[in-house]
């Protein structure tokens, strides 16, 4: 009698795997993104968006020497950068900055991100093949930064939202993100966390800018 409870258990055990990882499809569960996929495809990814902000008169270029007088400036901005891989991610939103003429004030920005076939390899070496990811809708990217007496702080970025992603082995999937990032010049460390693909994500490397 026990064996009767056996199969419908199993189907919802592998249910449940199939749904980890970032909802994938035309696949077994194994095509969902692994704990170690996540964390290196959510680095990666975060990483191209600061490239985005830092190449778009960003929180590392925004504030001038003290010299300058107090004042508020607010910009709108579009900006494209290239994938790792191929594909691009295009970032457009406004950046407001703050001067307090004593080389000091402040920097955000606050914009939306789409990724067009943005690829990354989905892990490292070249046996792991490439992750493609498209936005659909945009996610939303927030950034903030301080300077005091000509130093820049560290910055606070958060990106939110959902993609679309695919393998290049054909397996295919969506995800939501939600993750914060803080990087501080100083000492050059990168960190983010937070969820990508319905796995907890935590990784601190060094970045110079």
């Amino acid at each position: 009698m026990a064996h009767k409870h056996v199969f419908p258990v199993l189907m919802a055990l592998a249910a449940l795997a199939a749904c980890d990882g970032g909802s994938p499809t035309g696949g077994d569960s194994t095509s969902a993104l692994t704990q170690a996929e996540a964390q290196e495809l959510a680095y990666a990814w975060d990483g191209v968006g600061a490239d985005v902000i830092d190449g778009s008169g960003g929180p590392s270029a925004a504030l001038l020497p003290g010299s300058v007088a107090r004042a508020t400036n607010t910009t709108t901005f579009t900006s494209t950068r290239a994938c790792p891989s191929g594909g691009t991610a295009t970032v457009q939103g406004t950046r407001e900055a703050t001067r307090d003429g004593q080389g000091g004030g402040s920097v955000s920005f606050s914009a939306t991100r789409t990724d067009a076939a943005c690829t990354f390899p989905a892990r490292r070496g070249p046996e792991g093949g490439t992750l493609t990811i498209t936005t659909t809708p945009a996610v939303q990217l927030t950034s903030q930064q301080t300077w005091t007496d000509g130093q820049p702080g560290t910055r606070t970025s958060t990106q939110k939202g959902s993609f679309d992603w695919t393998r290049s082995g054909g397996a295919s999937g969506s995800c939501t993100v939600d993750l914060t990032a803080t990087w501080t010049p100083a000492t050059g460390t990168h960190t983010v966390r937070g969820t990508f693909c319905n796995r907890t994500v935590d990784v601190t490397r060094t970045r110079t800018r």
